[in-house]
């Protein structure tokens, strides 16, 4: 690590006063450039606890960066984790009010539940079969605190990858039943076709 305790603080409240606000930030590296991806991760878990000890939730984890295209973009050969609060999630079919974020995008997801803990390392992929409860589509809802969608990886890791809103859909599957790799997803706006992609694309 190469920041203290109190920039860790300092950083982690002004970016989650970043995203409470709906007001953008310069990428925090312009700042600090010598900080680390432990550091990263370090604010990450502080914005965690900020909102932990207001009574929000934990409810789920968050993979980004997972697309091989956009590792090859970014640099890197490993995706980047974040967290999703209660407070984030919208019922299937409901509203989001945009006036409450700063410049969001929408990904289609598919969202693992899993019965049983995992930890790694040496985690084998028939443990994590195992203890997967079920499956459902999502999207979710990013939305990049910096200017512009400007971030290096840093960054973005200490912003909890971006963040912000989930919608989670009504019907849940067997993993047991789907074959994850060719399971496609079609995205429409407004009626029209703007994205297809299959599971094999993460």
């Amino acid at each position: 690590m190469q920041l203290d305790k109190a920039t860790i603080e300092k950083l982690a409240a002004h970016l989650e006063s970043a995203e409470l606000e709906a007001r953008d930030v310069l990428k925090i590296t312009d700042d600090y450039p010598q900080m680390d991806f432990e550091d990263a991760y370090a604010i990450q878990d502080t914005i965690r606890a900020r909102k932990e000890a207001r009574g929000n939730k934990t409810v789920g984890l968050k993979a980004g960066l997972t697309s091989f295209a956009k590792m090859k973009q970014m640099g890197v050969d490993v995706p980047c984790f974040g967290f999703v609060s209660d407070y984030m999630s919208r019922p299937d079919g409901g509203d989001i009010k945009t006036s409450e974020l700063i410049h969001p995008k929408v990904e289609a997801e598919i969202c693992v539940v899993t019965k049983a803990p995992l930890k790694g390392p040496g985690c084998h992929v028939g443990a994590v079969m195992a203890a997967i409860d079920f499956v459902l589509p999502a999207v979710e809802i990013i939305d990049s605190r910096y200017r512009d969608f400007k971030f290096d990886l840093k960054s973005v890791v200490a912003d909890n990858t971006s963040a912000s809103r989930f919608v989670i859909g009504g019907r849940s599957r067997n993993v047991e039943e789907l074959d994850l790799r060719t399971l496609g997803v079609v995205l429409e706006k407004n009626g029209q076709v703007v994205a297809m992609a299959a599971g094999a694309a993460v």
